[in-house]
């Protein structure tokens, strides 16, 4: 297939791509008082396509009318007219998320995103694609994988047997989060590294339940989940640097922020995958110190001690 060509039958992802940005634009009125309606929209966004034609103002009330409106089930004010529409209500964060998650693929330049998908896409090309619809799938029909696969210590298993939960995409990679049964503990594979995939015949009768994303890593910055479990730690560190803090931890569900004095902020939060924290922290030298607990100092400084005995 041509590098430029994608499959598009019958026009539903352009579709998909209008009614986005139809949704998008109507939420908001900004202080310039710029608005909407039928016929600047459909002009605005002949702008994006190439088709000769453009798209018709009559078109864009439909897509109002049936995606929005009927599908979404989404309340839009005209009343001042029929040259400003706009939505009438607040979008919950939820619903904008799950919106935004379909938006971003048309506006949003993801370079994680590619990076990770290109890695996997290199490590396996004549299956790339079926290996994902089929874990996919597996999903949904409750069965299980055999594969076998090579860890990042260099151990290989063969014909392991695993429940697949999700795939999801951390580090600029792209990860396979699954449930050992035998040993009844979730593990984190590195997909590129999944080979000789098999999907049992039957579904399993034992109703295994699968944690969303965003509650099995709620305490994780990574991909990774530690087997110990999570722990409460605490950190000082200088406060030039509070801001740089606040957004290496801002993906953790339990955290807190506190002042110290004129020269230091504390954070306490909960972490599952401290040793991954340690190395964001490292290259803040003394402007940040790991007061508790203590296995993690010990863990922060054998890191030091190493990298120190290098120089030596």
């Amino acid at each position: 297939m041509p590098e430029n060509k994608f499959p598009n039958p019958e026009g539903k992802i352009n579709v998909l791509k209008r009614y986005l940005h139809i949704l998008a634009l109507l939420q908001y009125i900004p202080e310039n008082n710029e608005t909407w309606n039928a016929g600047s929209l459909a002009d605005l966004l002949s702008k994006d396509e190439t088709r000769d034609a453009g798209i018709q103002d009559s078109s864009v009330t439909k897509y109002i009318n049936n995606q929005l409106v009927k599908e979404l089930e989404i309340v839009v004010d005209k009343s001042r007219g029929l040259h400003v529409i706009s939505i009438a209500e607040d979008l919950e964060v939820e619903t904008q998320l799950k919106i935004a998650s379909v938006y971003a693929g048309f506006v949003i330049k993801d370079r994680s995103r590619d990076i990770a998908l290109k890695s996997f896409i290199e490590a396996m090309p004549g299956r790339a694609l079926w290996l994902l619809a089929r874990v996919y799938f597996a999903v949904i029909e409750n069965r299980m994988l055999q594969i076998n696969y090579t860890g990042s210590n260099g151990r290989e298993r063969k014909e392991w047997k695993l429940f697949p939960c999700y795939f999801f995409l951390s580090d600029f990679r792209l990860y396979l989060a699954a449930y050992d049964p035998a040993e009844d503990l979730r593990f984190t594979l590195l997909a590129e590294r999944i080979e000789n995939l098999i999907v049992s015949e039957k579904a399993n009768v034992r109703n295994f339940k699968i944690s969303p994303v965003e509650q099995l890593y709620r305490n994780s910055l990574s991909a990774f989940l530690s087997p110990a479990g999570p722990v409460q730690m605490k950190i000082r560190y200088k406060k030039f640097i509070s801001s740089d803090i606040k957004n290496i931890l801002n993906p953790l569900i339990t955290k807190s922020f506190y002042s110290v004095d004129d020269t230091w902020d504390e954070a306490d939060f909960i972490i599952d995958d401290y040793g991954y924290l340690c190395k964001q922290l490292f290259m803040y030298g003394s402007n940040v110190v790991i007061l508790s607990p203590p296995h993690v100092r010990e863990t922060m400084i054998d890191m030091l001690k190493k990298s120190m005995s290098m120089y030596e």
